[in-house]
């Protein structure tokens, strides 16, 4: 067994959490696999690995190796295929991260029929309403929204979207609609706990300038879908992103408020990846097949 070898053992385990699995798709015993790693973290001098009886996790010098070994890996896939005149056929694991709102309503419908084109390809999605460093924590891909301040990353731009203050009739009924955005002083609007943008709403002034005005309200958090339960119980106003309410809104169970007064401001939504010279075969087409299914208009708008 070659240097190789073993670091194409080791990235299996990590990803697998098991050398059972791990051993399966190696087509070797579990105890083979055990002595691979063994012998690479004797090699190296480090402990790569902590093994309980119930689960396999990556040290932090494993998960340093980890993250040059996927490269390296990555690397070779994409030189043999070169070689052999035809890029790899897309397969291993696939992580991406993305907040959960816009992956459960966008994204996870889109996942049977890229499975169904890619069926060596596994996704794993971890949802997250913050920004994920993905080198940091093995991730392939991070689709986000809004601006980008990460310049190490690639990234591509799949379309945008735009946000809507609205309420549910509720709520309405009990407070008024308001008229203009000074009337938002004596509303309730609901907060997110993240960007400071989101709690400061942009309107467009006669003279065509965008203002944005600071809102307060009683409840704020750092999750989406939390935001879009009180919304949808009357609790507030909300600062909502068109892709989370739109059918809400043509249902009539939301109204749209201060429209007159409305910015056309749009975020964009990217796939972001990490940077590197040979991008993974995985990777290439799940992020094309995004940029197919959001062109020339995203999903919600369809």
């Amino acid at each position: 067994m070659t240097r190789f070898s073993e670091m194409e053992t080791f990235v299996l385990v990590a990803e697998t959490g098991s050398f059972t699995d791990a051993a399966k798709e190696l087509h070797l015993t579990p105890s083979a696999v055990s002595k691979l790693i063994s012998r690479l973290e004797d090699r190296l001098g480090v402990r790569l690995l902590q093994r309980t009886t119930r689960q396999v996790r990556m040290t932090v010098e494993g998960r340093t190796y980890y993250d040059q070994a996927r490269g390296i890996l990555a690397e070779l896939d994409a030189v043999e295929a070169s070689v052999g005149g035809a890029e790899a056929e897309p397969r291993g694991l696939l992580r991406v991260t993305l907040a959960h709102g816009f992956g459960m309503t966008q994204i996870v419908p889109l996942l049977p029929e890229f499975l169904a084109r890619h069926p060596k390809v596994e996704v794993q999605l971890d949802f997250a309403d913050h920004v994920v460093d993905l080198i940091a924590e093995g991730h392939d891909i991070g689709i986000r929204t809004g601006p980008l301040h990460d310049e190490t990353l690639m990234a591509r731009k799949l379309g945008s979207h735009r946000r809507i203050i609205c309420a549910a009739p509720a709520y309405l009924q009990r407070h008024g609609m308001p008229q203009t955005p000074a009337d938002l002083a004596h509303h309730n609007c609901l907060l997110f706990d993240g960007p400071a943008g989101l709690n400061n709403w942009p309107f467009r002034l006669p003279d065509g300038r965008i203002e944005r005005v600071a809102v307060h309200g009683n409840f704020r958090t750092n999750n989406g879908d939390a935001i879009f339960r009180l919304l949808m119980e009357g609790v507030g106003l909300c600062y909502a992103a068109d892709f989370g309410v739109t059918r809400q809104l043509r249902a009539g169970s939301l109204v749209p408020v201060l429209t007159a007064h409305a910015a056309d401001v749009s975020w964009a939504i990217h796939a972001v990846y990490p940077a590197r010279k040979h991008l993974a075969a995985k990777v290439r087409v799940f992020v094309d097949y995004l940029a197919e299914k959001f062109s020339p208009r995203p999903p919600w708008e369809m």
